[in-house]
């Protein structure tokens, strides 16, 4: 969901040692020369992280808007859901991900043509807890839903979720595919094949999907029809993939710094900051007291200089303000969100840059530190550890060095390709060895939650997936991340995911 440090260029000038007695005018004229910017330099000092002493304190941030495009909007709530006149504090979250129908904003089946035009900004999909739920004026068939069999009892190619989700997934896929290149080459595993092959395995698909046949006339089809590919790590025919999971959340913001709302996300800034005062110490014990030095480089973006030592501060790249340091992490982690405004508008956030350090994961560290167990390195694990020791957020954080950028959007989750994902459809792999728009089937299990999202039990469970995203996190043949969706019910399965399964990715058969 990008590689390499930022390259440092250092020059440094120092000022001459200071002598006693006779000097002492001219050491201080010297040292108020040192102390002035340089007028080559940009008159905003705050925009290039000049500080006056090691001890000073960042400045409080004023208010800051991003500049927005003029055909970007927001959606309050009752424009969104005007017949049921919602307040902010009930914003409805995503149905667990396992629903097995389709979401009410689109039909099972979409008979028109896709359009052969670039694809435009879609407006913000506030999930509700109808999202999979078919319209009232749409008839559904027996063809539309899957048997509802026991897995163990099922054909091979069973999948417990809708035909309509899946179609939905394939639909906006094949889009994006009009306006690819057909003839770009990307990796299977060993082997190579190109935009073209992905485009009609999926069109050979989902003609197949809408055919009618029962799921034992289905799953033979796709055995005559399409070549399986294992993939995974390990010897062949012992493959495994690790799976983990990743959803959209949904986080109170303001556009302004106010009370309560003290943690910035920032847009990818164009500049780097390249000057900074320092002071530093004798070096050996015939120079007098400190020197200062001016020092010119670019500064590296770590997430301790932009979070700690406020590098980015008041340079006009705040997109908005959220409450809570954690849940600014965890965004960080997730790539994108929506933000539930102060005013009661909602907006999607979406991945925007990265600083091109390498990820470090966090909850690895502190389970290695023995400051949590195993069981307890989910997000909520590591968020109930911090809340009990705030005082260790910098260290472990900081830890990290890696910082997401984000820009606000018009559109829901998309992935790597810019396709709006669709909950339980959409995988994340390593995109050096898997290709984007790529249809596999998985088999793992999954995690069965209560009215109250909480986990109660594991089933397992497989399904069709289109490999549509990628994270710094994800890499090798054995990695996988499953995307659950918006909301709290979403997160909860996604944080404490951690499961092996097996994958195969389909091709038709020439």
């Amino acid at each position: 969901m990008q590689r390499g440090a930022i390259p440092e260029r250092e020059n440094t000038s120092r000022g001459l040692p200071v002598p006693p007695g006779a000097f002492a005018m001219f050491f201080f004229l010297f040292f108020s020369s040192c102390a002035t910017p340089s007028p080559y330099m940009e008159s905003d000092s705050a925009s290039l992280g000049y500080q006056t002493s090691p001890h000073s304190q960042p400045p409080v941030s004023s208010s800051v808007l991003p500049p927005t495009k003029p055909d970007q909007t927001t959606y309050s709530l009752h424009q969104i859901e005007e017949s049921q006149k919602q307040s902010v504090d009930a914003l409805p979250y995503a149905v667990h991900y396992e629903a097995d129908t389709l979401d009410e904003a689109e039909p099972l089946v979409n008979t028109e043509p896709l359009v052969d035009s670039a694809p435009g900004p879609e407006k913000i999909r506030v999930f509700t807890d109808k999202t999979f739920a078919p319209p009232p004026n749409v008839k559904t068939s027996d063809s539309d839903q899957w048997d509802e069999n026991d897995t163990a009892d099922a054909p091979r190619f069973h999948d417990d979720m809708s035909r309509g989700t899946l179609l939905q997934a394939i639909d906006r896929q094949l889009n994006a595919f009009r306006h690819a290149n057909l003839d770009e080459r990307l990796r299977l595993g060993s082997r190579t094949v190109t935009k073209r092959d992905l485009k009609e395995t999926l069109t050979a698909f989902r003609r197949l999907l809408v055919s009618g046949l029962s799921p034992e006339e289905f799953s033979r089809a796709v055995e005559e029809q399409f070549e399986i590919i294992e993939a995974g790590k390990g010897n062949r025919g012992q493959k495994r993939m690790q799976f983990t999971g990743y959803y959209t959340p949904i986080l109170d913001a303001s556009r302004h710094p106010a009370h309560g709302y003290s943690y910035p996300l920032y847009r990818k800034p164009t500049h780097v900051p390249t000057r900074r005062v320092t002071w530093s110490e004798p070096e050996n014990n015939r120079d007098y007291g400190y020197h200062l030095s001016s020092l010119t480089r670019n500064l590296l973006l770590t997430r301790k200089e932009i979070d700690g030592n406020f590098v980015l501060q008041d340079r006009n790249l705040e997109v908005a303000w959220l409450k809570d340091e954690l849940d600014r992490y965890f965004l960080h982690i997730q790539g994108s969100g929506y933000l539930r405004f102060t005013d009661g508008s909602v907006q999607a956030v979406r991945f925007n840059g990265s600083n091109e350090l390498p990820y470090k994961s966090v909850g690895r560290q502190m389970i290695r530190d023995g400051v949590i167990t195993e069981g307890e390195g989910s997000m909520q694990g590591i968020k109930a550890y911090f809340r009990r020791n705030p005082h260790h957020i910098p260290r472990y954080l900081f830890q990290n060095s890696r910082y997401i950028f984000f820009e606000l959007a018009d559109q829901g989750p998309t992935g790597s390709a810019g396709v709006e994902l669709v909950p339980g459809r959409a995988l994340a792999t390593d995109k050096s060895l898997y290709p984007g728009g790529g249809l596999a089937f998985i088999s793992a299990t999954k995690p069965v939650l209560d009215e109250n999202h909480r986990i109660v039990g594991w089933q397992a469970f497989s399904r069709f997936v289109l490999d549509q995203d990628t994270g710094s996190a994800i890499k090798g043949p054995g990695r996988a991340d499953l995307y659950f969706g918006v909301g709290e019910a979403a997160g909860v399965a996604a944080g404490h995911y951690n499961q092996h399964g097996k994958i195969v990715y389909l091709l038709r058969k020439k």
